[in-house]
């Protein structure tokens, strides 16, 4: 399949950077008057408007946390098979060590201490960029449904020992052989897993149509005054894996394909290769 002859992408390392970004530059100039991120009404977008939606995304978004739990709960056997893998380094007396151990000191044993023999392993890794994106007739629960797989994946992944760095490719969209594809980092390698940091991002339809509209509106680089109209088209996904450049250990998970599984976070385990 042959690559899209242009491709707009702008990598965000925070999700900081992002927002202060797009809040100080104008609108680019095939995007002049355009205004779709601060309009729309909440069925479509999710928010009251777009001051919302970057509270939101700044804050947590907590009114989905309770699911998420749940979801999380509900499949903690597959969780705990795999975190049941890990090697992880016991406690026990010795001649010195980082505590005493009480009894043994009484008994004027010398292993005395309490001491930790740190086990030699290859800390595993995962990098994970999601794609989101989905035309305008698309109900607001089909991002909070995948989102949420992705979310429980992205937990069984971490308590299996396997730190993990999630992007989230936040607004994809083509117009007239020209793709869009920016991405923010949303989580890093040994950073603290927080459902309410990034079940936003992940989960919530303003991060692609408030947050990833005023991306786009804002963006110097496209060359196509008709996304202006519309905003673009949902593209290949056969299509943009061949137009942009990843490494090779980093995984692509489409919003369409989960849905295709029927959200099953199995399924999601299996395409990152951890089962």
């Amino acid at each position: 399949m042959e690559p899209y002859k242009h491709v707009v992408r702008e990598d965000f390392s925070s999700l900081h950077q992002l927002l202060d970004t797009i809040s100080k530059r104008p609108n680019g100039k095939c995007m002049k008057g355009a205004n779709s991120s601060r309009t729309g009404n909440s069925s479509f977008t999710g928010t009251a408007n777009y001051d919302e939606a970057v509270k939101l995304l700044s804050n947590g978004y907590t009114e989905i946390l309770s699911q998420l739990k749940d979801d999380v709960k509900a499949k903690s056997k597959i969780s705990a098979k795999y975190a049941a893998d890990v090697t992880h380094p016991i406690p026990h007396a010795a001649i010195v060590g980082y505590a005493p151990c009480v009894p043994n000191a009484i008994l004027g044993l010398p292993n005395s201490m309490i001491s930790v023999d740190r086990v030699p392993m290859k800390r595993k890794t995962l990098s994970i960029i999601y794609v989101t994106g989905a035309n305008a007739g698309t109900e607001a629960e089909y991002f909070s449904k995948a989102g949420a797989a992705l979310l429980s994946a992205i937990n069984i992944v971490e308590k299996s020992g396997i730190q993990t760095q999630l992007k989230l490719a936040f607004f994809p969209s083509e117009e007239c052989d020209e793709v869009t594809f920016p991405t923010v980092v949303v989580k890093n390698y040994g950073e603290r897993y927080s459902l309410q940091k990034i079940s936003f991002p992940l989960a919530h339809p303003s991060m692609f149509r408030r947050i990833g509209f005023k991306w786009l509106e804002t963006t110097p680089d496209i060359t196509k005054s008709g996304y202006k109209c519309g905003y673009g088209r949902v593209p290949t996904m056969d299509r943009l894996k061949e137009s942009i450049t990843i490494d090779k250990n980093t995984y692509l998970v489409d919003i369409k394909e989960i849905h295709r599984n029927n959200c099953d976070v199995t399924e999601i385990l299996k395409k990152l290769e951890v089962i």
